[in-house]
């Protein structure tokens, strides 16, 4: 009985070492980016990536051991520099100066000129934000804010605000544009990519519209509405 015994507990012990190595050993092709915890994402951009994000981010640059850039640009500063550039009605023009959000680089690319992911956000008006212009004619267009064109390279999405943070928004709802923009060009499936994009911007305009105190969260649902994820 007790030769039994050892044979059974040597049998599980193979087992489990071949478990292991078949997780961890190279089978020549590259690894698809580890699953990441909310607690990871949070890490980033001030907590304006969520759990989803993050693991877009992990697809967009094929690693999820990513940096930000500067860690004191978040939502809040982002948020605080588009009210400053708000111009209520009947005044001068709104600034349409470009506030960064945040900047992402992987492990290897980390310090080496700007990052790998770029995310920021301005203010914008409604004639640009309703028209399909040059820029979204080779982008695709998603269910999102006011409108969405999404590519593999860039994205952009456009929100209403209507906020007490913004003086004569309750008449004339001020528009934000939010762009994601990946400085090498990501591998995979086109539309996978588009949908990573979309998810990124998602949550950090989601961000940005709390900041911003924005009613109903500047009509951001709570999930993005995605094409080719499923």
């Amino acid at each position: 009985m007790k030769r039994r015994h050892n044979a059974v507990l040597a049998a599980m012990v193979t087992s489990l070492v071949w478990a292991t190595a078949a997780c961890g050993g190279d089978s020549g092709e590259s690894a698809a980016p580890r699953a990441t915890s909310s607690a990871e994402g949070r890490k980033l951009c001030g907590g304006a990536v969520d759990e989803a994000a993050h693991q877009a981010l992990a697809l967009l640059t094929g690693t999820a051991e990513l940096h930000p850039t500067d860690d004191d640009e978040n939502a809040r500063t982002t948020a605080d520099a588009l009210i400053a550039g708000w111009s209520p009605l009947s005044s001068p023009p709104l600034s349409r100066d470009t506030h960064p959000l945040c900047s992402v680089s992987t492990e290897e690319n980390y310090g080496n000129g700007p990052g790998d992911v770029r995310i920021r956000f301005q203010l914008s008006d409604a004639a640009q934000a309703k028209d399909d212009g040059d820029i979204a004619k080779s982008l695709e267009r998603y269910e999102m804010g006011v409108r969405a064109s999404m590519g593999t390279e860039r994205a952009y999405v456009w929100f209403s605000c209507k906020s007490a943070k913004l003086p004569g928004s309750d008449q004339d709802p001020a528009y934000v544009l939010g762009e994601v923009e990946n400085r090498r060009a990501p591998k995979g499936d086109e539309g996978k990519l588009r949908d990573a994009n979309a998810t990124l911007l998602h949550s950090t305009s989601r961000a940005v519209a709390r900041e911003l105190g924005c009613e109903a969260d500047a009509g951001l649902k709570a999930k993005p509405v995605l094409k080719h994820s499923g």
